[in-house]
């Protein structure tokens, strides 16, 4: 008989095991030892990850058969840990299923089956799952033949309504952030654009959609822009849950659509915590609205309306609100509502956007002026009376039986009033949006709908710091949701035992049925919380010692209701998935959320007529607990108005009846981290969402009754080595069934622990594992048996061969002794020889390189060198250059000074001898005698001076000659100083690289160049001389020629002076006048060709 101590067994040497961990949920862990004997029993874990922690687990033996203590869980082995379906693990545990999940999400694979549901897990990132291609792959194929996804699933649910002509539902579920809005948008989109390859009769779609599929694909933007928010676990968080059903005709053609909506979460309107924003819809029509649309409705930066400034938060990284909008109208317009219509709802939303604006004053009385800007400009796009309007916000009138008395309220009382007619028409215009699309999506024909597939993308279970009324309903809702999963599940369970036709009995599971009637019940909590509500003092406070009264009191609820130790205005509720403190403030309001009737008349007299017949028109799923009852009847209707909580509590009975009469197919999503990072998963996270959704549940469910089962060849093929040979051998083609009943009742005793049925075997929870270990030990002894018999073999084998081979070597090894020792003799010389040979050689070699690495290291020095000694002569001779250059400029310029000094000393002294020799020629001149004689010694100074010039023409033609000569001769050694120090530089080259100066030869030619290069240098030197001797003698012969040329210039100024010898006697005076006149002109002609 197996029990709970066989299973001991299964815990050798190398075994994993999981055990829990507060930071990662489970960690692994390996069997190092482990200790039993007749009393208790200690396994020694060592951990996978950190090898320095251990994991110790100690028992006793009485407790683990009595299931006091619970064996730790077993780990699969690795080729079954990322299985695409987890019910086929061998260990179907907490710890393997979250393994599982997060081995295949590290490995990019985000959906995973857990038997009938689909677990979805968000890779917050694009991902290529949803291409046409991959639903068409996805068209027409069984569930299993491909990989795990929610195309999958759609095609599975609508297979089953063809087959089975019945109507199907998929509900998608899961916590904010966790993707149920996408699964259910690509579901949509599966059925709208998939082609049925099988169904006959129905039309392919080709490349394009029809109009119907057109807009049920249009309904997700107008939804997600009027009820989707950013929170702070989601940037597109539905806040509220729809129920979508896609209507099909006999032919399986989509003809129609159907959206029922639940619980919008109306405070969003009015208030955001920190970093989470109002519903899309306001701030894309802030953004993307035209500037005359902006004009006509006062619109202005998200900033600036406190309906959307109160979190400071209004842009989503990566959304383009203005975009947003625009798809938003383009949806708008597909499912027929016009732009006039439009226009009106963004009137509509606007004036919401002003109306919360309103600033309301006072301290004990509220107080509001007429001409407020944002009052007159709210009541003027709702077309209301602004001072009607203005009267019932901050007034009320209550109305007895025999007067109407009218009191003020206080500035808070006048802000909910304010924020309650807010709430009241945005709910109002979201219920009419919704049943414009159905209007527009249904079939018109309800004959022609045969089946629909309902989607239902709900709210997963919350659980936040503070918990109010909108949480409740929605665990609420929740609770409902896993009561008709579980016993979907556990029905599925008894129609396969059935099926296979095996003996089983009632399995137990957690049914919360007694948490649903305590909400639900007569005199539960909705029902106290209604109660409370139509008291003129009924209060939060009232509301909760009700609640403490009811259920403290009733033993059948002390499990499920309790009372905070440190709070009186909460209450807790033990829900499946986790125990939920909701503070009692708010929910008498939220609860009524009612508009004051006066106001409510003034909305229904408004002079726009589309929020009038908006607000007078019926909607099949209404938000506003509102009566629409004529004003005389009013005090009677007041007790009977419904309250959101009845309201919610209704749709939800409706909708868990619609889905009790479909078939229903699960779609978890899984959110794996907090700060929506992409492919990120923390377990603590996952392990947590697994319980709530109830993923773990079903296992347990499972592990209750039979979890594993196995096919009969499976079962065969894997365990047919714990029996005889004769059993399976082949020759004589045993029957399936009968190798599975041996391996059975051979290894297994306990009939309770499996049954047999048709086509499977059903195991209990722990026996597979039991299974392998048989499995394991018999592989191990077979082993065992195999390494024995073919050691043996090998040893003797090889000792055989050794034998042999020795008496070989020896007959040989006797055969060449003598021929050995001759032979080392032999090569004893010869070695002697080769060695002296060797040693000479080798020494050589040495030498020569040693030799010829001084040589090396002698050229390279010596280069270095000369390039050292070469640098420092250019240095120096440039220094000298300069010096020769700058001394030079400071002797001319020195020499210029005293020159020009000189000359102008000369000059004055000069012109004073002038001056006083004028006079005496000016005395002398009076006479004729006088001037015949000067005209005499004139004409011998114009004779000498001509003379001087023909001489100094000749001297200036030879001059011009030389220096022509010696500027040619100057050109020549520049050329020639080029080629030199052209081939200074090639030499340099040269000399860097010594080895390459050798000859083919063998023979170094580096002192030949060497030599050459100091004549070279020597013929450079000397030409530098030769230049400087040919500059100064070129000086030299220009200063001569400067002389030359102020001589002529002072023979200039004498023969101009000679003018003024003409004052006594007219005719000599005339006749000098002439002769001077010629020979000026004689001398001047002269001169100009000398020129």
């Amino acid at each position: 008989m197996t029990t709970n101590l066989d299973l001991i067994q299964v815990y050798t040497e190398g075994i994993k095991a999981w055990f829990a961990d507060e930071e990662n949920g489970w960690v692994s862990a390996s069997v190092v030892s482990k200790q039993q004997d007749a009393q208790k029993v200690k396994i020694v874990f060592q951990d996978d990850e950190n090898a320095d922690k251990e994991h110790v687990f100690e028992a006793k033996l009485v407790d683990i058969e009595k299931n006091k203590v619970t064996l730790p869980p077993l780990r699969n082995p690795p080729r079954m840990e990322n299985t695409d379906d987890l019910t086929n693990l061998s260990y179907l545990n907490e710890p393997s299923v979250l393994n599982t999940i997060k081995t295949r999400y590290e490995e990019k694979n985000i959906y995973t089956y857990s038997g009938i549901v689909l677990i979805a897990t968000n890779p917050f990132a694009r991902v290529p799952l949803y291409e046409p291609e991959i639903i068409q792959k996805y068209s027409g194929s069984r569930r299993g033949e491909l990989e795990p996804h929610l195309f999958a699933i759609s095609e599975d649910a609508y297979r089953c309504m063809i087959r089975d002509n019945k109507n199907q539902t998929i509900i998608v579920s899961g916590e904010s952030g966790a993707g149920k809005t996408v699964s259910a948008k690509y579901i949509m989109r599966y059925f709208a654009t998939a082609d049925d390859k099988e169904a006959s009769g129905k039309e392919a779609k080709g490349e394009s959609m029809t109009e119907v599929e057109e807009q049920i694909l249009a309904t997700n933007p107008i939804m997600e822009a009027f009820g989707n928010a950013k929170t702070t676990r989601n940037d597109n968080s539905s806040r509220f849950g729809k129920y979508i059903e896609i209507q099909f005709d006999n032919k399986r053609n989509i003809v129609g659509a159907k959206i029922k909506t639940y619980l919008l979460e109306r405070s969003r309107l009015i208030f955001q915590p920190e970093i989470e924003r109002n519903y899309h819809i306001f701030y894309q029509l802030c953004a993307g609205a035209s500037e005359s649309e902006k004009k006509e409705l006062a619109l202005k930066a998200w900033s600036e309306f406190h309906f959307l400034n109160q979190s400071g938060t209004g842009e989503i990284p990566g959304v383009d609100d203005a975009q947003e909008f625009r798809d938003t109208r383009t949806a708008l317009n597909t499912i027929g509502i016009h732009e006039e219509t439009q226009a009106e709802i963004f009137r509509l939303l606007a004036a919401l956007l002003h109306l919360g604006n309103i600033e309301i004053g006072g301290r004990n009385d509220a107080t509001l002026t007429e001409d407020e800007p944002s009052l007159v400009k709210a009541t003027e796009l709702l077309g209301l009376d602004t001072a009607g309007f203005r009267k019932w916000i901050v007034r009320k009138q209550i109305v007895t039986r025999s007067e109407k008395i009218i009191t003020n309220l206080s500035p808070t009382q006048a802000q909910v009033v304010r924020d309650s007619v807010a709430k009241y028409v945005y709910a109002n215009l979201f219920d009419w949006l919704v049943m414009v699309i159905n209007s527009s999506l249904s079939c018109p024909n309800l004959d022609q709908i045969v089946n629909f597939i309902g989607v239902l993308d709900i709210y997963g279970f919350e659980h936040f710091k503070k918990n109010s009324f909108e949480q409740f309903c929605i665990n609420y809702a929740n609770e409902k949701l896993q009561q008709q999963f579980n016993q979907h599940v556990f029905k599925l369970e008894q129609e396969e035992y059935v099926r296979e036709e095996i003996d089983w009995k009632f399995i137990s599971f957690s049914d919360n049925q007694k948490c649903i009637e305590m909400i639900e019940a007569k005199m539960g909590i909705l029902s106290l919380l209604d109660e409370e509500s139509r008291l003129p003092s009924g209060s939060d406070q009232g509301f909760c010692n009700k609640l403490y009264q009811n259920f403290n009191a009733t033993p059948q609820y002390a499990d499920y209701f309790k009372k905070p130790r440190f709070s009186n205005d909460a209450f807790v509720v033990a829900h499946y998935a986790h125990d939920v403190q909701y503070e009692a403030e708010g929910f008498m309001d939220k609860n009524k959320d009612t508009v004051p009737e006066e106001l409510l008349s003034l909305l229904q007299s408004s002079k726009s007529s589309f929020l009038s017949e908006m607000i007078s028109t019926p909607t099949t799923a209404p938000s506003t607990p509102t009566t629409m009852e004529q004003a005389p009847k009013k005090a009677m209707n007041q007790a009977k108005k419904p309250t959101l909580g009845s309201i919610f509590k209704l749709s939800l009975i409706n909708l868990m009846d619609t889905i009790g009469q479909t078939n229903v197919h699960y779609i978890r999503c899984i959110k794996p981290n907090e700060a929506k990072v992409a492919w990120i998963f923390q377990s603590n996270i996952v392990l947590s969402q697994l319980r709530a959704c109830g993923v773990l549940e079903t296992i347990r469910i499972s592990c209750a009754g039979y979890p594993t089962r196995w096919t009969f060849q499976d079962f065969s093929d894997r365990y047919y080595s714990l029996v005889n040979f004769s059993v399976w051998d082949p020759k004589s083609n045993p029957d399936i069934k009968t190798i599975c009943s041996e391996i059975l009742d051979t290894n297994i005793k306990d009939k309770d622990k499996y049954q047999v049925g048709l086509t499977k075997i059903f195991f209990r929870a722990g026996q597979l594992a039991y299974m392998e270990k048989l499995r394991s030990d018999r592989l191990g002894e077979c082993a065992l048996l195999i390494q024995k018999n073919v050691r043996r073999f090998l040893a003797r084998l090889r000792y055989t061969r050794v034998q042999k081979l020795t008496l070989m070597l020896q007959s040989i090894a006797r055969k060449h002794a003598a021929k050995k020792e001759m032979e080392l003799l032999r090569r004893e010389r010869a070695a002697i020889v080769i060695q002296k040979n060797w040693r000479r050689f080798v020494e050589r070699r040495k030498y020569l390189k040693t030799r010829h690495f001084i040589i090396q290291m002698q050229a390279v020095v010596r280069g270095a060198v000369a390039r050292k000694r070469h640098a420092e002569l250019k240095k120096t001779h440039a220094v000298v250059l300069i010096q020769k250059i700058a001394r030079g400029w400071l002797a001319r310029k020195k020499y210029q000074a005293i020159r020009n000094y000189i000359i102008c000393i000369q000059t004055c002294v000069r012109r004073r001898h002038a001056r006083r020799q004028l006079v005496v020629l000016r005395a002398e001149a009076r006479s004729v005698s006088h001037l015949k004689e000067a005209s005499y010694k004139l004409e011998s100074r114009v004779v000498d001076l001509i003379d001087n010039l023909t001489q100094q023409r000749e001297e200036k033609s030879r001059l011009k000659l030389k220096a022509i000569e010696l500027e040619n001769q100057v050109r020549s050694w520049i050329q020639k100083y080029d080629r030199l120090d052209q081939k200074a530089k090639d030499l340099e080259g040269v000399i860097g690289k010594p080895e390459q100066m050798k000859s083919s030869d063998g023979k170094d030619n580096w002192h030949q160049l060497r030599t050459q290069r100091d004549t070279l240098q020597m013929e450079y030197m000397s030409s530098l001389n030769k230049i400087k001797s040919q500059d100064k003698e070129l000086m030299r012969l220009k200063e001569e020629l400067l002389h030359q040329r102020d001589d002529v210039s002072r023979l200039r100024v004498a023969s101009r002076n000679s003018k003024n010898l003409k004052k006594s006697n007219e005719s000599d005076i005339s006749e000098l006048k002439n002769q001077i006149s010629a020979l000026k002109a004689a001398t001047e002609y002269k001169l100009y060709v000398q020129q």
